[in-house]
Parts: structure tokens; C-alpha cells; sequence
């Protein structure tokens, strides 16, 4: 089955930050099967407090999923997302 993390952005700090960590980040992904669904395009909060961005990304399982974000090559980035960002991220399974 497939699984997706969610990034959910509350508060952007630094946008310049934030914009090389998407350009470094994104390369790590194909090595474990994920790729961008949602790059932070226009959002409506239907329930709950509004946010600033999301980012889906999809991966095979669950696995391939957790390996991709404990991987060493997104924790040579995951910092810049970290401290460019106030949010989240989740880990989902799909049906």
C-alpha cells in the first residue's frame, strides 16, 4: 500500500532557506520510490486553523517511506526545513 508524508506548514521564518531546502531535498527522494504530489499550492482550511503550505509527498509502503525520512541523505537537509519552517509532518498509510 502506499504511504504519504505530509509536511504541514504553520509559520514560514525563512523563505530563502526554505527554498534551497527544497531544491536539495527533492533529490533524495528517488532512491526510495517518493515523489512530489503537492508543492505548496493554493489551500482552503476546511476545519481547524489555517495553515501556510503543504507538501505531499508518496512513497511505495510505509517502509520505504520512514527509510527516505531517516535516511542520511535527507538528514543532511531536514535541519534547513526544520529551522525555515514552524509545523509538521506525518506519516499515512493509504488503503
Amino acid at each position: 500500500m502506499s504511504a504519504y508524508i505530509i509536511f504541514i506548514r504553520d509559520k514560514m521564518l525563512d523563505a530563502n532557506q526554505y527554498a534551497h531546502y527544497l531544491q536539495t531535498a527533492a533529490p533524495t527522494l528517488s532512491a526510495y520510490g517518493g515523489e512530489i504530489l503537492v508543492l505548496n499550492g493554493a489551500n482552503q482550511s476546511l476545519e481547524g486553523a489555517p495553515i501556510d503550505g503543504a507538501v505531499i509527498l508518496r512513497f511505495p509502503d510505509m517502509t520505504a517511506a520512514r527509510a527516505w525520512y531517516d535516511s542520511p541523505e535527507y538528514a543532511a537537509v531536514k535541519d534547513q526545513r526544520i529551522t525555515a519552517t514552524e509545523g509538521r509532518a506525518i506519516l499515512v498509510e493509504s488503503l
